[in-house]
C-alpha cells in the first residue's frame, strides 16, 4: 500500500508543482498484526486546514486511489483468470504429450505392422510359388492319371480278352482230357501189343545173336579172302606191268593211277630192270616222272660221278634220279621237260620245254632242251649241247663243277645251277647256290625246285 502512497505523491508533484507541496495532506501510517502474523496497515490523510474545495490532490489521490483498487481487483481476476489459463495450458501440454507419445507408439506399431505385412507379402510370394508348381505336378498327375486310366481300360481289354483265351483255353483242355483218356485206352491196348511184340523181339533177338556170331565167322573168312584176292590182284598187275612193260608215269595214269607218288616203272620195256620213281599226276594235267627236287638242304647235292650216274636221295624228298635213268626214259624219244621253282617269299615261276633228251654215259650225258615257255625265263638255253660234270670228272675248261659246287651240264658256267649249295634265300658267295638266274640273281638259292619229265 506504501506503494501506492508514493505514486500518488509523485502523480500529485506532477500536477502542483513545488506549490503543492506544502498544501500535501498528512499522512499517518498505522500496522497492525493479526494472529497470524500478517501486518496490515491503514492510512489516513490529513489536509491542511483549509476549506473542502481547495484540496485537490485529495480529490484526486481518492479517486487515484479508487481507480487504483479496482484495478487491483481486475489484476487479481487476471491473475486467477491466468491461473487457470495455466492449469488449462497444463492440462494441454499433458494433453499434446499424451497424443505424442500415442503417436509414436502407432507410429511404431505401423512400422511393426509395414515389416510384418512386408513378411507375409514374401511369404504369399513362396506360397503363390509353391502353387504354381503344386497346379504343375497336379497337372502331370491329371496327365499321368489320364494315361493310366486309359492304361486301365487297355488292360481291362486285354483281360477281357485273356478271359475269352482263358474260356477257349479250358474247352480245349477238356475235348484234350477227352482225347487223353481215349488215348490212355489205347495206349493200353498198345502196351499188350508191344508186350506181345516183345515176346516175338525176344526170340528174334535170341535167332540174330546166332546169326550174328554165323556172320562173324563168315566176315572173316571173307576179310581171308578179300586180303588175299588183293595179293592176287596186286601180283597180276605187277605181271601186268611186266607184260605191258608201262615205261613212265604218264602211261600209269592212262591206266587209271591218279595219285601222286612212288611208283614202279620199267624204263628199258620188256618188263625188265624196273625202277621206283616219283610220279606227280596233279601238276599241269599230271602224268611226270619227276628226277630232281631240292626242298630243306637235307641231302649234299655237291656228290661225284658215280653218284650222278645211279641216283640218290630220297623219292619223297630231295633226290636225283640218276643220268642213267635219264637217258633209258628220254631214249624213246619224245619227251618234254618242266622245271618248277619257288623262292623263300612263297613267289613261284616255271619253265617248260617240249624238247627234252639226255644220251647215255659215253657220250657225257649230253643234254638236249628246247623250245622254252613260261614264266622263270629261259635259263636252261645255254646249256643244250653241253656235257655234264662233277666234282670229279670235269668236262668244261672252267672247272665249273668244282667252282660252284654241283653237278650240272654247265657251259662257262651257267645260268641255271639247281643242284648248287643250299644256301636257304641271299647269299654272298657268287652263283654258287641253287640259283636260276633269269627269275632271281646269281646271289639268291631258291627253296624248293622240281625237275620233271613227260611223254609228249
Amino acid at each position: 500500500m506504501s506503494t501506492v502512497v508514493l505514486l500518488a505523491l509523485l502523480a500529485l508533484l506532477q500536477q502542483g508543482g513545488a506549490a503543492n507541496v506544502k498544501n500535501l495532506p498528512e499522512i499517518v501510517h498505522h500496522e497492525t498484526t493479526g494472529g497470524d502474523s500478517e501486518v496490515t496497515g491503514q492510512i489516513t490523510l490529513h489536509c491542511p486546514a483549509q476549506p473542502a474545495p481547495s484540496c485537490p490532490a485529495l480529490d484526486h489521490l481518492l479517486l487515484y486511489l479508487s481507480t487504483q483498487d479496482s484495478l487491483e481487483g481486475q489484476i487479481e481476476q487476471l491473475k486467477n483468470r491466468t491461473d487457470r489459463l495455466d492449469g488449462q495450458l497444463q492440462q494441454l501440454v499433458q494433453q499434446e504429450l499424451a497424443q505424442f507419445q500415442a503417436e509414436a507408439d502407432l507410429k511404431a506399431t505401423v512400422e511393426a505392422l509395414q515389416a510384418t505385412v512386408s513378411s507375409q507379402d514374401s511369404i504369399i510370394q513362396q506360397q503363390a510359388a509353391a502353387l504354381q508348381q503344386l497346379q504343375g505336378t497336379l497337372q502331370q498327375l491329371e496327365a499321368t492319371n489320364q494315361q493310366q486310366a486309359s492304361s486301365l481300360q487297355q488292360l481291362e481289354t486285354t483281360n477281357q480278352q485273356q478271359a475269352s483265351s482263358l474260356q477257349q483255353l479250358e474247352a480245349t483242355n477238356q475235348q484234350q482230357a477227352s482225347s487223353l483218356q481215349q488215348l490212355e485206352t489205347t495206349n493200353q491196348q498198345h502196351a499188350t501189343i508191344i508186350q506181345q511184340h516183345t515176346s516175338s523181339l525176344q526170340q528174334l533177338e535170341t535167332t540174330n545173336q546166332q546169326q550174328a556170331s554165323s556172320l562173324q565167322q563168315l566176315e572173316g573168312t571173307l576179310q581171308h579172302q578179300a586180303a588175299t584176292l588183293q595179293q592176287y590182284a596186286t601180283y597180276l598187275q605187277q605181271l601186268q606191268d611186266k607184260v605191258t612193260g608201262l615205261r613212265a608215269c604218264k602211261e600209269l595214269l592212262n591206266n587209271g593211277h591218279n595219285t601222286s607218288g612212288v611208283y614202279m616203272i620199267y624204263p628199258v620195256g620188256g618188263g625188265i630192270s624196273p625202277i621206283h620213281v616219283y610220279c606227280d599226276m596233279d601238276t599241269d594235267g599230271g602224268g611226270w616222272t619227276v628226277f630232281q627236287r631240292r626242298q630243306d638242304g637235307s641231302v649234299d647235292f655237291y656228290l661225284d660221278w658215280q653218284a650222278y650216274k645211279t641216283g640218290f636221295g630220297d623219292l619223297r624228298g630231295e633226290f636225283w634220279l640218276g643220268n642213267d635213268n635219264l637217258h633209258h626214259l628220254t631214249a624213246q624219244g619224245g619227251y618234254e621237260l618242266r622245271v618248277d621253282l619257288e623262292d623263300f617269299e612263297g613267289n613261284s615261276a616255271f619253265a617248260k620245254y617240249n624238247n627234252f633228251r639226255v644220251e647215255d654215259e659215253g657220250n657225257l650225258y649230253r643234254l638236249t632242251v628246247e623250245g622254252y615257255s613260261g614264266t622263270a625265263g629261259d635259263g636252261m638255253a645255254v646249256h643244250s649241247a653241253m656235257i655234264f660234270s662233277t666234282k670229279d670228272d670235269v668236262h668244261d675248261i672252267h672247272d665249273c663243277a668244282q667252282r660252284f659246287k654241283g653237278g650240272w651240264w654247265y657251259a662257262r658256267c651257267h645260268q641255271a645251277n639247281l643242284n648248287g649249295l643250299y644256301h636257304g634265300g641271299a647269299h654272298q658267295s657268287y652263283a654258287d647256290g641253287v640259283n636260276w638266274g633269269l627269275w632271281k640273281d646269281q646271289y639268291y638259292s631258291l627253296k624248293h625246285t622240281e625237275m620233271k619229265i613227260r611223254p609228249r
